[in-house]
């Protein structure tokens, strides 16, 4: 178990109302750091190994190389996001405690997307380029969340938890909106302005998401700066490289209430980890799109999302904070993605299961508003030692959001197999693959219940 550290200065949030411009880049610097990773992560990287393997049959695959790079890049977020807000924790810097992470997290993520776009074309460059890209996006994560405890008062977190949460989500429209713009070759737009044209394996797909994420981040830095924690490093105890390690490792028994929002956002990321990586594949071997097409199917179903989380999103937010209620949010709004899976489980498999599917994925984004603007809240107010360690406990907290990223890829080959309901054994049998996460999503739900700290 960490150490309390009751030499660290006052959370600045206890002191405090933070400006209107501060939170307005704060949220910028959220929406930015998202849009970064999203774009490749939903769309640009399964048309970048698309282009580096064959068609179904002749070998390894897309799907399965995604699978690879997916998971090898979860395991090296799972493990960066901790580990460098435990680093923050404890950061004795005259810059302060967050802002020279900030910076760090954001050079190793330009690192890594300049891997992925101009490296080598084979498995082994992009696995490398990407895990980096997840280190540096996910060090960027810990300080991103790190902040709200930091900075923002406990009356305001259920709103500026919502508002983060429809950031993320519209970073995710913005995302893929970009990766189709900027492509090398002619980029035209049709009479439904439409994009048309360019190369689905243009490095640019990669390095303007990320350019993004850099400049809002630098943004906060300049933001941060003044206002930002510090401690004297004569404050800091001493630890044994044991004794940190063992730091991100939390006591279940003494900490049950956030020992069960951690597994509950585990197995809700679960159910959301096979759309987020398996978006593009599903649009081409299931709904049978390819080409610009794929890139406008994807498209429009991310507005769709979009659209379904900035309807709910806020809201929740300010009844979550006027109600003082965090349960009922989360446990409804994973129900919801649960049925919303379901929806795409259903659709035709084939061209006609458009609709349908578009269907199931505004209702997820209706379901996700709700839960990503009253999750973190929630969790904020269960973390064992607030003052202290908030970006350590947040970064153990947000194991249970990058691991799924890993477990996902590996074992969904073993739902893409199955025989469910006579659908017939293949290897592209997404009805079961989403079936299996909207089970995920709902077990997620229910696990909130036992929850005591939280109403």
């Amino acid at each position: 178990m960490s150490r309390p550290n009751p030499a660290a200065a006052p959370l600045a949030a206890e002191q405090r109302e933070p400006t209107k411009a501060f939170l307005w880049i704060y949220v910028l610097a959220y929406f930015g750091g998202w849009l970064g990773i999203l774009g490749p992560a939903i769309l640009a990287l399964y048309t970048r190994l698309a282009d580096l393997f064959p068609p179904a049959g002749q070998g390894t695959t897309a799907v399965s190389a995604l699978a690879v790079v997916s998971g090898v890049g979860a395991v090296a977020a799972t493990l960066a996001n901790p580990f460098i807000g435990r680093l923050s924790d404890r950061t004795t810097s005259r810059f302060g405690m967050r802002t020279p992470w900030l910076i760090i997290s954001s050079v190793i993520f330009v690192l890594g997307s300049l891997v992925v776009a101009f490296g080598p074309a084979n498995i082994a460059v992009v696995t490398i380029g990407w895990s980096l890209s997840q280190v540096g996006f996910n060090g960027m994560l810990a300080i991103f969340t790190a902040v709200l405890p930091d900075q923002i008062p406990e009356r305001m977190m259920g709103r500026v938890s919502s508002v983060l949460g429809i950031a993320m989500n519209v970073a995710s429209l913005a995302a893929v909106w970009l990766v189709g713009l900027f492509a090398a070759g002619t980029i035209t737009f049709d009479d439904a302005g439409v994009i048309t044209g360019g190369d689905p394996s243009s490095p640019l797909r990669f390095i303007v998401p990320v350019a993004v994420a850099v400049a809002t981040s630098m943004i906060l830095v300049v933001a941060l700066r003044p206002i930002d924690r510090h401690i004297q490093r004569s404050q800091v105890p001493p630890y044994s490289v044991g004794e940190f390690f063992g730091s991100f490792v939390f006591n279940p028994r003494k900490n049950p209430d956030f020992t069960w929002a951690w597994v509950s956002r585990f197995m809700f990321m679960l159910g959301i980890a096979y759309l987020l990586v398996y978006q593009a594949p599903y649009s081409s071997a299931h709904l049978k799109f390819e080409g610009a097409d794929l890139d406008r199917v994807v498209l429009w179903g991310t507005v769709v999302t979009v659209v379904g989380t900035v309807l709910t999103g806020y809201v929740a937010g300010q009844l979550s904070d006027r109600f003082k209620r965090r349960k009922p949010f989360v446990i409804g709004s994973a129900m919801g993605y649960a049925v919303s899976l379901v929806f795409l489980s259903l659709a035709a498999p084939d061209n006609s299961g458009l609709p349908m599917a578009l269907v199931g994925l505004f209702l997820g984004g209706l379901a996700q508003g709700v839960y990503f603007g009253i999750d973190l809240a929630l969790v904020t107010d269960v973390l064992p030692d607030r003052e202290a360690d908030a970006a350590k406990d947040l970064g153990v907290f947000n194991i249970a959001s990058a691991g799924p990223q890993f477990i996902a890829p590996f074992i969904a080959p073993m739902f893409l197999g199955l025989n469910l309901l006579g659908s017939g054994a293949n290897q592209d049998n997404f009805a079961a693959l989403f079936v299996f996460a909207a089970i995920f999503s709902a077990i997620g739900a229910l696990l909130v219940l036992p929850i005591k700290a939280v109403r």
